[in-house]
């Protein structure tokens, strides 16, 4: 038979009003970290309270959405930066401007990950190649923003007959009034990084803001500018992008996930009773 060993003095006190008192005389005014409610606030985290926009897109944007059983579909992958974020995903189709090889796609995914990965090159935004009805799930960041405001419609168009009832999707795209009111805070959004990868780029970040202004450039990006140009970035509204997939019989669930300060990310679903 086991003894019973009886609770100390300090495991007694746990769970009573004598735990509670340590903090009597702690927070003058009331605990505050800082301001939830505002993007570029600090915090007592300092510079460990910013996380790359890149790792807040795959925590907030895909990992939600990516189960075992899940077909997903990315645009643009490039060399397949967050097509790894995707791997867990039973099925995965990728559509980009480039061929694989130009892209060293294989070789920064994985040889492994060939089997599940169904990798096209595109020459138009019809998505001919992607079967209708097959997607839970679509994901694009650093792409649309290069795209025309009509070859961003034609996609949004043409993608709804490719994703299931009750798909999710998550694109991120160029809204230049969301870009300019970034760009005038940026000394407030700076942050410090003592390291010399952070300083050079820095100095570099910096270096094209000089030239820009030198040339009468400024910072900021002209809406009405809607040249073709290699790598060019092209504005689509945040309210023009909601009204558009609207038209087209997509559920918008949020305008912008908020989780980039200066590119909008939204993300729209199929309504289950659409085929």
């Amino acid at each position: 038979m086991n003894a019973i060993v009886p609770a100390t003095p300090l495991a007694a006190d746990h769970g009573t009003g004598a735990e509670l008192a340590t903090f009597s005389d702690l927070w003058a005014g009331g605990y505050c970290e800082g301001d939830p409610l505002n993007p570029v606030a600090t915090s007592g985290y300092g510079d460990l309270g910013y996380i790359s926009v890149l790792h807040a897109a795959h925590l907030v944007c895909i990992r939600p959405f990516i189960k075992p059983d899940t077909v997903a579909l990315e645009i643009g992958p490039g060399r397949g930066t967050f097509t790894r974020s995707l791997l867990d995903a039973r099925e995965i189709w990728c559509m980009d401007a480039l061929d694989a090889e130009h892209n060293g796609f294989w070789q920064h995914v994985g040889e492994a990950a060939r089997p599940r990965i169904h990798y096209h090159r595109v020459a138009d935004f019809s998505c001919s190649v992607l079967p209708d009805g097959h997607f839970d799930f679509i994901f694009s960041f650093g792409v649309f923003c290069h795209i025309t405001a009509e070859g961003q419609r034609a996609y949004y168009r043409n993608l709804f007959a490719k994703a299931k009832p009750g798909a999710n999707a998550m694109i991120m795209f160029a809204d230049f009034d969301k870009y300019n009111r970034a760009m005038s805070q940026i000394d407030r959004l700076r942050t410090l990084r003592f390291s010399l990868g952070g300083i050079k780029a820095a100095l570099l970040f910096n270096a094209r803001i000089i030239k820009a202004r030198l040339k009468g450039q400024g910072r900021l990006r002209d809406k009405q500018d809607a040249r073709l140009g290699p790598g060019k970035f092209h504005h689509m509204g945040i309210a023009e992008t909601v009204d558009i997939l609207h038209s087209i019989g997509w559920d918008v669930v949020s305008p912008d996930v908020g989780i980039n300060l200066r590119d909008p990310i939204v993300h729209f679903r199929k309504p289950l009773d659409r085929p």
